[in-house]
């Protein structure tokens, strides 16, 4: 019995100790997960700023390049080889003035076809005109034979009937006479009538033979004209830009291979990055230095178009311009996106490549905390925090790629 008691106990026993050790490992196991990283880092390492509530200035700085406020693209007409080039780039040019020379062989043997084949067609057309010129020669011709053959018949009648009334002529020759002057009166009305006829239509064939014709020479003249699309010529007076092509180098049909600056004023050309595609407008205001002077623009034109992650804004000077510009100068350029406001704001630092600005480390004495935040606007020096921190707090801004998987840091001095 005592036994028994014994073993109870002692399997109640290992059954307790079974449970505290599980218990042990829940508990050690729930710690270690919920217990926060941290990491040494020296405070040389890093870089800390201070919260601030001051005028957040919501402006953009860009680098624009000056362009001629005009200009005329240089597009190819007929694509081919390049064969000769008759100008360079930054050269004043007339309008007109040749630049280059393509050489196509199959579209010069098109050309060649074409117009052998429209000279051909003219050739016919004109030969079907000499003969119906020749037709209308030979209708006058019968015409006049006519009218004579009636007037001879009429004469030799009038003469045969005073004979004959005068009982000189006999009565067969007045008859004779009578019937050849019956004959050459239906004759002439008939070669008339069919003379009349063939006129009107002939004239109708003329002028059409003749529209042909025209429309055959038009064409032959534009065929004639497209074969001088091989050389390429300046569209306008001014400066040739943006040029730079090779011999031997293929171009084709409707390709850009520069452009003619009019020289007519200036506008200035900025590449921005694609993250104020939509906070820039047309009409925005901004100023640029130049020698101590400042200068207004205002944004005219905005090209939606992004490559490269940035896209292309058009600025006009508003009133005065720098003296003595000249296309491809480089300036800075400020521009206003909205007005100035009271804003909480942090300085820019490379924390955002990292945090993408979703979170930051608060700085507490000799530690930082990692803790969520939401930034709202930004310009080239500050970031516009909407929420997460308060004005007189201390926060890490250089560099996370060494400490962005730990929450908490231990600065060591």
């Amino acid at each position: 019995m005592d036994t028994k008691i014994v073993k109870k106990k002692s399997k109640l026993k290992l059954i307790l100790i079974i449970l505290a050790s599980v218990l042990g490992v829940f508990v050690f196991g729930w710690y270690f997960l919920n217990q926060k990283k941290s990491y040494n880092v020296k405070s040389e390492d890093i870089t800390i700023d201070e919260v601030t509530n001051e005028k957040f200035e919501d402006m953009l700085m860009l680098t624009a390049q000056t362009q001629s406020l005009n200009s005329s693209l240089v597009n190819v007409l007929e694509g081919g080889a390049v064969k000769e080039i008759f100008a360079e780039d930054g050269q004043m040019l007339m309008k007109g003035q040749p630049i280059a020379r393509v050489y196509n062989p199959n579209t010069e043997f098109n050309y060649l076809n074409q117009e052998t084949g429209i000279m051909q067609q003219i050739s016919q057309m004109r030969s079907s005109l000499l003969e119906l010129k020749n037709q209308e020669f030979n209708q006058d011709k019968e015409l006049l034979q006519s009218q004579n053959d009636y007037n001879t018949a009429l004469q030799t009648y009038n003469l045969q009937k005073r004979l004959y009334e005068a009982e000189i002529g006999k009565k067969t020759d007045y008859d004779v006479a009578l019937q050849n002057l019956n004959y050459q009166k239906q004759r002439k009305q008939i070669v008339e009538k069919g003379s009349s006829n063939e006129k009107a239509s002939r004239n109708s064939q003329f002028a059409a033979i003749n529209n042909s014709i025209n429309q055959m020479e038009k064409s032959l003249n534009i065929l004639k004209s497209n074969k001088n699309n091989f050389l390429i010529m300046s569209p306008a007076s001014g400066r040739l830009s943006s040029f730079n092509i090779s011999l031997g180098q293929n171009l084709t049909t409707g390709e850009s291979i520069g452009k003619i600056d009019l020289m007519g004023g200036y506008k200035l050309i900025a590449k921005i990055d694609e993250y104020y595609i939509n906070k820039l407008q047309v009409g925005i205001k901004g100023s640029l230095d130049n020698n101590g002077k400042e200068y207004e623009v205002i944004v005219a034109k905005i090209l939606p178009e992004v490559k490269d992650g940035q896209f292309s804004a058009e600025l006009n000077f508003v009133d005065v311009k720098p003296e003595n510009l000249k296309i491809g100068m480089t300036f800075g350029v400020k521009l206003k996106l909205s007005a100035d406001t009271q804003s909480m704001m942090i300085p820019k630092g490379n924390f955002y490549k990292d945090t993408n600005g979703k979170w930051i480390f608060v700085v507490k004495g000799n530690k930082a905390e990692k803790r969520n935040i939401s930034l709202g606007r930004e310009n080239p020096m500050y970031y516009e925090v909407v929420s997460g921190l308060k004005p007189g707090e201390k926060i890490i801004t250089s560099d996370y790629s060494e400490l962005k998987k730990y929450e908490i840091l231990d600065i060591k001095k």
